[in-house]
């Protein structure tokens, strides 16, 4: 996943679109950049040549053409997670949803953080391997493997599993999951 972060708020990436093959390194102009919103739930498609905005000095909205906003230059920029350097065990892909997922608290502006609940759902297994999903609830403990943090073991019967977490986690926390091979 990458993060954009422009005047001031975070803008999820989640996917790149493009006419050219995704192992071309090459940026081209009308390749188009998939995000979120800070704080919204529509997918917004732009193309990445309209991107870029003019800086217009301190204290002053940045000239971003036909668009509201965009990456301002020269204080806009992005980055994107690829893994965890200190977590050299093999995992499966995964992805989670997270319920209620239409909204949660600001808890910058003193909302309450809630209870959300996750479904991890695992991917590219190999049926009759048997796999152990991990789950950690801060920064110091991730990637700890052991028994106290074994959520569940199954044995794949087809290439993805769909695991429902009884326990929740809080919005305004950090929670870690893993698949991992036995």
């Amino acid at each position: 996943m990458g993060l954009v972060v422009s005047d001031g708020h975070v803008e999820p990436v989640i996917g790149i679109q493009s006419n050219h093959p995704l192992n071309d390194t090459t940026v081209y102009d009308d390749d188009v950049v998939v995000h979120l919103t800070d704080g919204g739930v529509n997918t917004v498609h732009r193309v990445i040549s309209t991107l870029a905005c003019d800086w217009a000095g301190m204290g002053k909205k940045a000239d971003c053409g036909q668009f509201s906003y965009g990456v301002s230059n020269p204080w806009g920029f992005g980055w994107a997670a690829k893994g965890f350097a200190q977590d050299p065990k093999p995992y499966v892909a995964a992805s989670l949803k997270v319920d209620p997922w239409l909204r949660e608290p600001d808890t910058r502006s003193g909302e309450q953080p809630a209870a959300l609940k996750g479904t991890l759902t695992a991917a590219g297994l190999i049926p009759r391997t048997t796999y152990t999903i991990y789950r950690w609830d801060s920064v110091k403990e991730a990637f700890t493997y052991s028994d106290q943090y074994k959520k569940a073991t199954f044995t794949a019967a087809s290439d993805t599993y769909v695991y429902t977490d009884d326990k929740s986690f809080q919005s305004d926390g950090a929670t870690y999951y893993r698949v991992v091979e036995m």
